[in-house]
């Protein structure tokens, strides 16, 4: 049927074709041109079995697209750097693919976008994808890949500028929750306890005053503090670290930075928020200008992450609205920092716990606190619950359009499956009718991706309850998400210890733990690991989502 259409509608296209002798203002004329303005995809200087037709949005628009069509622009001019590319796009089916090839059909690929069904040959979305930093002047390729028949329609298209000038850092990009949140006996902090080691802030006490699941890897820490557990299989004494040394900060962003993630989501509590001082609040107020200075040091981003699990329901907003001008922003200067995160060149801000059926908050009062954050210039993020969109399970109803409101959106994830089946399972029933929704919303997906999970010493959960699988749970998730078209992470955690969720060095071995309580290690699963293995494989996943290296089944990570 599209390929009768073609025959029909050759003459008019060649006569639109022709007909276009100028653009609106603000849009760039094909032949030489920045890559940061639109550029209409009616302006291509050639192309191969497409045709043009009249857009909703105004001009022409390139339509009739088959898997192996292009469009093809002669010079443009990208500068010092692009890292990423917005498509306006719409199509009525799903399964079709932009690649950016530099130079010629086949040349260099510089990103692979997917497209949705958007619900209609003309209803437009945006949909933004990451590309290899691209610089100076190139021959750039649309090249249309996908299934059978229609694939889309594109309207116009332009390129991003790099970060570190312009502020684009979260899309495309790998977060880390930061929780930051573990003192020690005689680490100088207001606590000056084993606050999230331990059961009551006593010393750690094998077989009933542990809290945390997997053991650190200690052999690089600055300041440790010895605790009650036996020596560790290798015969050195059990010590732990505190996050209050802004040693352990600066180390744990020094590995952000050698295993390329992006930056840290630094959690930010109810309790943190408290209007009365205490020994809580002051460690954690200190705590996050460690973080600022430690991203500054180690040149990485971090953004606040409101967690708003157990605030007073009648005066969690105000609280937030306080703390953050009083504390985060007058006080603290957290968002003055070079090192804070912008997206399109806003500082970022994210809400987690919208929309949960156990945390406090109506529709009404979250789209209060969104507009807020956003009618001061801020990039709103919201942490929403795994069954956002049909309102079940975790999910309160009525919240869809203040999702809607959101410029990105991270369902939670962590323990809501498990194994392979378990991720292929969400790729089908969640990931992708997530991903549908946020694309044709205008509303960048940022998906939780984890280890695994356990809580044993917790909350006397079982053994290694949702096994690592030695990376394949972890890289199955990426897999999945990157094959549907998803570029932006949220691994959860980078040090969350008490849940058996961190990728931050961990044991590898029982030679590595106490010898007289259970943790979980690396090797849990019979195969070995080294402690930075998941800060490898997140490395790994972060090229992934940024093409620079292949989509493959299994991961290119090796476990030593």
């Amino acid at each position: 049927m599209k390929n009768t259409r073609k025959k029909l509608f050759a003459l008019i296209a060649l006569a639109m074709l022709l007909a276009v002798s100028s653009f609106p203002q603000g849009f760039a004329r094909a032949a030489s041109f920045s890559a940061f303005n639109t550029i209409l995809a009616s302006g291509y200087t050639s192309q191969s079995g497409t045709q043009l037709e009249s857009s909703s949005e105004g001009g022409q628009n390139v339509a009739f697209i088959d898997n192996g069509d292009y469009i093809a622009f002669d010079s443009i001019n990208f500068g010092t750097g692009a890292s990423s590319v917005q498509f306006r796009v719409a199509s009525n089916t799903t399964g079709g693919n932009i690649e950016v090839r530099l130079g010629s059909l086949n040349g260099t690929l510089a990103a692979t976008c997917s497209v949705p069904n958007t619900g209609g040959w003309q209803n437009w979305v945006t949909r933004t994808c990451t590309t290899s930093n691209i610089s100076g002047t190139h021959h750039v390729f649309l090249k249309f890949t996908g299934g059978a028949g229609n694939l889309f329609n594109i309207h116009n298209f332009k390129f991003t500028a790099a970060s570190g000038g312009t502020g684009n850092d979260v899309v495309g990009h790998i977060f880390a929750g930061y929780q930051g949140w573990f003192t020690a006996g005689g680490d100088g902090s207001p606590l000056n306890n084993w606050t999230h080691w331990t059961k009551n802030g006593n010393s750690p006490t094998p077989n009933s005053n542990v809290n945390f699941e997997l053991y650190p890897d200690l052999r690089e820490y600055t300041n440790l503090y010895q605790t009650n557990l036996g020596n560790l299989g290798n015969g050195q004494q059990a010590k732990l670290f505190s996050s209050y040394d802004q040693s352990t900060v600066n180390k744990h962003f020094e590995w952000m930075q050698t295993y390329n993630i992006t930056g840290a989501a630094l959690q930010r509590f109810g309790a943190d928020v408290s209007n009365t001082p205490n020994n809580w609040k002051s460690n954690r107020d200190s705590v996050a200008v460690k973080v600022k200075n430690a991203a500054e040091t180690y040149n990485r981003k971090f953004y606040v992450m409101y967690d708003i699990t157990d605030m007073n329901p009648s005066t969690w907003v105000n609280a937030v609205k306080n703390d953050f001008t009083t504390n985060i922003q007058n006080s603290m200067q957290l968002t003055s920092s070079t090192a804070y995160a912008k997206q399109d060149g806003k500082p970022v801000i994210c809400i987690w716990g919208i929309g949960f059926n156990d945390r406090p908050g109506t529709a009404a009062e979250a789209s209060e606190l969104i507009t807020w954050f956003k009618n001061q210039g801020f990039y709103v993020i919201g942490g929403v619950p795994t069954y956002w969109r049909t309102g079940i399970e975790d999910a309160k109803p009525g919240f869809l359009d203040v999702y809607k409101q959101l410029d990105m959106l991270s369902p939670w994830f962590v323990g809501r499956f498990k194994g392979i089946d378990g991720a292929d399972h969400y790729k089908n029933n969640q990931y992708q009718p997530d991903f549908t929704f946020t694309s044709q919303n205008n509303i960048v997906y940022q998906p939780v991706i984890w280890p695994g999970f356990s809580w044993k010493n917790l909350h006397n959960g079982p053994i290694n309850e949702i096994p690592r699988l030695h990376g394949d749970f972890m890289w199955r998730q990426a897999y999945n998400l990157k094959s549907i078209g998803v570029n932006t992470g949220y691994i959860a955690m980078f040090d969350e210890y008490d849940e058996g969720t961190a990728i931050a060095k961990a044991a590898e071995n029982s030679s590595m733990i106490p010898n007289n309580q259970y943790f979980l290690t690396l090797d849990a699963d019979g195969v070995a690991v080294s402690s930075d293995f998941y800060l490898r494989l997140t490395n790994d996943i972060h090229k992934l989502f940024r093409n620079e290296i292949p989509l493959t089944v299994q991961h290119p990570t090796s476990h030593q």
